[in-house]
């Protein structure tokens, strides 16, 4: 767990314009971020969320009023734009039902764990 007096630090410290504590701020909490979109997106999405985190943080840096810690703040672009993708993602994916039927969705989630049930049995 990282100490966020010392991420504040950092963060003052990037604000005043030392680019080497922006790097070790980054450095500090890149492994959670990554491990944060791998358990969820796969491939070069969680690259490419990860860049994109970072790089709100960047553009962001001065409207990060502290109320929470760094950490936090951090999280919340991720899941933020975790939720954006997924958004964006999902309202593209348009079902057609005159080619697509229930039968190729699979089984409900309901239906799932009826057979799994049974199997146990």
């Amino acid at each position: 767990m990282t100490d966020p007096r010392r991420d504040e630090a950092l963060l003052d410290s990037w604000r005043a314009g030392d680019r080497r504590a922006g790097d070790a701020l980054f450095l500090r909490h890149f492994d959670a971020i990554y491990r944060f979109f791998a358990g969820k997106v796969g491939g070069e999405a969680v690259e490419d969320l990860v860049q994109a985190t970072f790089l709100a943080c960047v553009e962001g840096k001065e409207s990060f009023r502290g109320e929470a810690s760094f950490r936090t703040y951090l999280f919340a672009v991720a899941r933020r734009l975790l939720y954006r993708r997924f958004r964006s993602r999902y309202r593209d994916d348009k079902l057609n039902f005159a080619v697509t039927s229930l039968r190729d969705l699979g089984p409900s989630p309901s239906a799932a764990l009826g057979a799994r049930q049974e199997q146990r049995l």
